[in-house]
Order: structure tokens, then C-alpha cells, then sequence
């Protein structure tokens, strides 16, 4: 009986606790090697049980679906099934950072979009060490009329910058200019031209994804009602597309401060980080796109993705 117990103990020091062998050898004064056949004994006589739930085996299939459906390079789907919204949000944008991290180093040239989820992404970084000549370039102007200025792509760029210890190029510019003749001159400033030749250089970005329904506080209703008209349903980088992928062709572009569109082709590792589940449209038209090569979502968006791809729901 005793012998059991300790055996019992072993278990869950082991599965519960998450102690090392080392560490419960120390403890009951016992070698390691003693330990390791313990835990191999409590296995045997059935005292522990290892399961890998369906449901997790579930996610993994799910991002070899996406890959396959999409031609990505890289898909990551934090598990939701049994999740609330925002515990949904932390786990996406968690897996995301985590992902950065990963593949970032002293080469990287960054550019990372404005908004919530982004700058969310980016507050969960936790570099492994600074990268001082790294660079961040901020590849779109700021929009003067955003709500939140923790959620602008300059403010996100910084943060970056600063938790790296490296350089930021900053376009001190609006997004938006009231004209064409207004862009062609800012664009001129030596300060601006040197930003924009830098962002040909961007290895590196991470993005959310816009609808419509985001730049109806940006646009006035006639620009958002053609954009509808030609099909558009969501936003990256500034280009609108339709739920096929193709890009709408737009005169706003002429007043945009934004990348030239190379990018979707340049740029080695283009991450999309989404979940908001009224965004599945817009998901959707940027996987058929092209513009990401990488996507990090949670399970619940994934399987909308993978229905409405199929038909199996109204896109």
C-alpha cells in the first residue's frame, strides 16, 4: 500500500506539478533513474492515463486544412471551441506574438499595422533579447481621426522598437491627404522618401484585417457606398478587395500614404492575425488573395473560413 501511494505521489509530482525527475529524486531522496522507473510503473499499473483529446487533434487538422485550401506557409489555430470572446482574443493574439518572437532576429526589417489586435499581439512580446539592428518601418501614415491612439501603427511601431532595442523609421504623415496634388508633395520631403525606399526592405509584417464597417469613420458615405458597389469587403495595408481576393482598383489610393502593393509579393513572411468572427468575409477575400502567407486564428473562425470556402454557408 505504501508502495503504491509513493508511487502515487511520484505521479503527481510529475503530471500535476510539473516537477523534473531531478527535482522529485532530490525531494524523497532517491536517484533519478529510480524516479523514471516510478513513473513508468504508475503507467503500467494504470495509475496515470494520457489522452490526447479529440479536440485538440481536431485543431492541428484544421491548420493543415487552411494551408492546403489557401497555399500558405503557416497556419496557427489557438484552441476556442469552449471559449469565451475575450479569452478567444488573448489566446489568438498570444499565439501570434509568441510566433514573432520566433522568427525574428538581428536581420529583420518589421512593419506592423494599426489596430487592436496588433498592438494586443505586441504587448504579449516577450523578446528573448534585444536586436539592435533590426529595423521597424512604418509602412502607412497615422489616421488623424482614430479613437485610440495606443491602436495607431506609429505608437505599435514604437513599441516594438523599444522592446527590441532597435531602429524605427517612422512616417510622421497622414493616412489619408485631401488630394492627390497634397500626396505628391509630402511623398517629395527627403524624410518621407527615405521611409518609403526603406519600406521596400520590410522582410517581415504583421496585420490585422479592416471591413468596411471600420472605414465608415474614416470615409464619407459616398466613397463606402462605391467601395460596396464594386464588391469590397475588407481592407489590409490600405487596398480594399472583394470576397475573391482581387484588389477593387480605387482613386483613394492616390490620396493613401501606403506601401506600393509589391508588397503582398515582396514581403517574405506576411502574417494575418484574426478573430473576430464578424470579420469571416474578410478573412476569407485575404486568404484567396494572396496578401498573407501566414495566418494565426482561433478554431471557432477557422471552421467558418473552411465553410464558407466551401459553399456550406452564405458568403
Amino acid at each position: 500500500m505504501q508502495d503504491l501511494e509513493l508511487l502515487l505521489e511520484v505521479a503527481r509530482m510529475y503530471y500535476e506539478q510539473d516537477m523534473t525527475q531531478q527535482e522529485i529524486a532530490e525531494k524523497i531522496y532517491v536517484s533519478r533513474s529510480r524516479v523514471s522507473r516510478m513513473i513508468k510503473k504508475a503507467k503500467a499499473l494504470g495509475l496515470v492515463e494520457i489522452i490526447i483529446k479529440p479536440s485538440f487533434e481536431n485543431h492541428f487538422s484544421l491548420e493543415r486544412m487552411l494551408m492546403d485550401r489557401f497555399g500558405l506557409k503557416k497556419v496557427l489555430v489557438a484552441y476556442s471551441e469552449s471559449s469565451g470572446i475575450q479569452e478567444e482574443f488573448q489566446s489568438v493574439c498570444s499565439m501570434g506574438a509568441s510566433y514573432l518572437a520566433s522568427i525574428l532576429d538581428n536581420n529583420s526589417v518589421l512593419a506592423v499595422s494599426k489596430g487592436k489586435t496588433v498592438a494586443t499581439s505586441v504587448e504579449s512580446l516577450k523578446p528573448p533579447r534585444t536586436y539592435p539592428d533590426m529595423r521597424v518601418v512604418q509602412l502607412t501614415g497615422s489616421l488623424e481621426s482614430i479613437s485610440n491612439p495606443n491602436i495607431d501603427e506609429m505608437y505599435i511601431a514604437q513599441r516594438v522598437a523599444t522592446l527590441y532595442g532597435c531602429k524605427l523609421k517612422r512616417l510622421l504623415v497622414p493616412y489619408l491627404m485631401d488630394d492627390e496634388e497634397s500626396k505628391r508633395l509630402i511623398c517629395k520631403r527627403t524624410m518621407t522618401m527615405d521611409v518609403i525606399r526603406q519600406s521596400g526592405e520590410v522582410n517581415t509584417f504583421i496585420s490585422g484585417v479592416d471591413t468596411l464597417l471600420y472605414w465608415a469613420d474614416h470615409l464619407n458615405e459616398k466613397e463606402i457606398n462605391v467601395l460596396m458597389k464594386q464588391g469590397a469587403v475588407g481592407c489590409m495595408w490600405g487596398y480594399f478587395f472583394d470576397i475573391n481576393g482581387n484588389i477593387i482598383e480605387s482613386p483613394l489610393y492616390d490620396r493613401m500614404i501606403i506601401p506600393d502593393r509589391r508588397v503582398f509579393e515582396t514581403v517574405d513572411t506576411r502574417i494575418c492575425i484574426a478573430c473576430d468572427r464578424f470579420k469571416a468575409r474578410a478573412i476569407l477575400g485575404v486568404l484567396r488573395s494572396g496578401m498573407c502567407n501566414v495566418l494565426v486564428t482561433s478554431s471557432k473562425i477557422a471552421n467558418q473560413l473552411l465553410a464558407l470556402d466551401s459553399g456550406d454557408q452564405e458568403v
